[in-house]
């Protein structure tokens, strides 16, 4: 009778243990949480553009608002439904002239959320939204083409999921980071020599969708002493939407 109440004991000890381990693991979240799509919905930012001038010599960082606007639900080129974003942007001085910049089709999935930009494809977020969740995000990109080679093999993965982040001086609650790549080769303080910075980041707030992004892709060729015309830089940051 005393075996069987240990066995009782252990079992249930057992059992209280597997519960307690499932509890601990938090749910996996949903990207479209982080990134929700509505025709009129947009969000302002503070761009600041790294570019390089005087024949690709000299890098300088030019500043903008840009306004990302859904504009209407539309198809990509493989015949799914899309959400149209549209970019307006004004110089940080004069707040109520806009021009038009460019669009991007964003192409959410019950699995992924696919982003087109210039005619390439990135696959922004991916289900489910938790530690440990990687992926190819620039699978679709022809790196063959040595112009775009710097966007091989990075590895997407989320970490910081549901932790705050303040933005411009506003807090966020709930954010997930997505870490692209985060990779330097050689030395960018000297020039006598090849380096290249590759480097993605972006952050997205449940219910908003993309607060903040840095992005750099930096490559010093001593043998011309320029900069590769595939060198430039953008940093978005949030200042205010519309919901």
């Amino acid at each position: 009778m005393r075996m069987l109440r240990t066995l009782y004991v252990l079992l249930t000890v057992m059992v209280l243990s597997s519960c307690t381990k499932e509890s601990e693991t938090p749910a996996a979240a949903n990207m479209a949480e982080y990134y929700p799509l509505q025709v009129g919905k947009f969000i302002t930012y503070q761009l600041d553009s790294t570019v390089f001038i005087n024949l690709n010599t000299q890098k300088v960082v030019r500043t903008y608002v840009v306004r990302d606007q859904v504009d209407a639900i539309v198809k990509d080129n493989l015949g799914n439904d899309a959400y149209r974003i549209r970019r307006m942007v004004r110089n940080s001085v004069d707040t109520t002239q806009w021009a038009d910049n460019a669009t991007f089709l964003v192409v959410p999935s019950l699995q992924k959320t696919e982003f087109v930009e210039n005619n390439l494809r990135f696959i922004k977020l991916v289900n489910p939204v938790r530690e440990g969740t990687a992926w190819q995000g620039n699978s679709y990109i022809n790196t063959i083409d040595e112009f775009l080679r710097f966007y091989e093999n990075w590895e997407y993965f989320y970490e910081k999921i549901g932790e705050p982040l303040t933005v411009n001086g506003k807090v966020f609650p709930e954010t997930v980071t997505v870490n692209q790549v985060d990779e330097v080769d050689g030395n960018p303080n000297d020039k006598r020599f090849f380096y290249q910075i590759r480097r993605s980041t972006e952050v997205y707030a449940k219910g908003i969708g993309l607060i903040y992004k840095d992005f750099l892709h930096e490559y010093w060729q001593p043998s011309t002493t320029s900069f590769q015309t595939n060198s430039y830089g953008i940093k978005l940051t949030m200042l205010n939407h519309n919901f």
